[in-house]
């Protein structure tokens, strides 16, 4: 028990060994008691040491880049870019076994192509495919495996939302990275914590559907042979909010889903960030991209949130 209490170094940067423990009687000391002694004789074991001089113990914190800049850029997820205007446009497929849209290919703007969830082997060789098919300058990821394929293909990478950016270290740990192109700040960023992760490359999703859940297996337990296979059902939940479910395909023509939020966010995003929409579910692009306002954007969307932006998880 003695040995096990002081292995807990209170965050101290030490590390403990016994070399040699006498216990003299019928000892008995309450665990609380201990933990008591233990913190007590590492405080004075850190002062003793700050008074002698030596090298300070504890705080450390990493050497961070500057995060410098703001972002003035509008960039897109869509399945098609009919009529849409985008500095940057992030392709979602419907069909893999399909070719790009012509939209896509023949649009003015810069060409990601989203890297699926859950990737195979056909998967990979059908991206390799449509990197023929367009220019395109890179991969927008959400996991890391999107990182490595782009990498493995000299390709840019923009960081998506999945991968859950929320502070400057894991944003830095990203930038380090040579094919870094832009990254999509954490949609559980409220707008004050946003504000600090701002740079030249940074984007905050702003306006349109809210993706919450990848699903690798059909939701519903339907076998082939009896489903409709349509491309969007609906989830209602025990309050009645209906959530939106999309069904696309894999190289190899197998079923994924994504499931949305039952509202879809408004607003301006967040202050100095590029504008992230996305337009998965959205039948008027062009009107909620043109819709600056949220009076505006909520006559072209069914129900509206803010999201996190004005409220954060914490």
């Amino acid at each position: 028990e003695l040995k096990n209490c002081f292995l807990k170094t209170d965050g101290l940067f030490a590390e403990v060994e016994f070399e040699k423990l006498q216990l003299q009687g019928n000892i008995f000391i309450p665990k609380s008691e201990l933990n008591a002694i233990r913190r007590s004789f590492f405080t004075a074991l850190k002062e003793r040491a700050a008074s002698q001089g030596r090298e300070k113990i504890a705080e450390w914190s990493p050497i961070l880049p500057a995060l410098t800049g703001t972002n003035e850029k509008t960039a897109v997820l869509a399945t098609d870019f009919e009529g849409v205007q985008a500095d940057i446009a992030v392709y979602k497929h419907g069909d893999m076994r399909a070719p790009l849209p012509e939209s896509f290919v023949k649009g003015d703007f810069e060409k990601y192509i989203a890297y699926p969830a859950f990737c195979t082997h056909a998967d990979s060789r059908r991206l390799q495919e449509w990197l023929s098919q367009a220019d395109i300058q890179g991969i927008y990821a959400e996991n890391y495996a999107g990182i490595e394929f782009a990498k493995a293909n000299g390709l840019k990478v923009f960081a998506g939302t999945g991968l859950n950016l929320i502070n400057s270290l894991s944003i830095s740990a990203f930038l380090s990275l040579e094919n870094a192109s832009y990254y999509a700040l954490s949609k559980e960023c409220n707008e004050k914590e946003g504000a600090g992760l701002v740079s030249n490359k940074a984007f905050a999703l702003a306006v349109g559907n809210i993706k919450l859940m990848e699903l690798c297996y059909c939701p519903f337990g339907k076998t082939c042979s009896v489903c409709d296979k349509k491309e969007v059902y609906m989830l209602t939940d025990e309050n009645g909010r209906i959530f939106p479910v999309r069904r696309h395909i894999s190289a190899d023509g197998a079923c994924r889903f994504e499931v949305y939020n039952c509202a879809d966010l408004i607003g301006k995003g967040v202050r100095g960030a590029g504008r992230l929409a996305d337009l998965t579910l959205i039948k008027d692009k062009t009107a909620l991209l043109s819709a600056r306002t949220e009076e505006e954007q909520k006559t072209v969307l069914r129900a509206c949130t803010s999201g996190h932006l004005k409220r954060g998880v914490l």
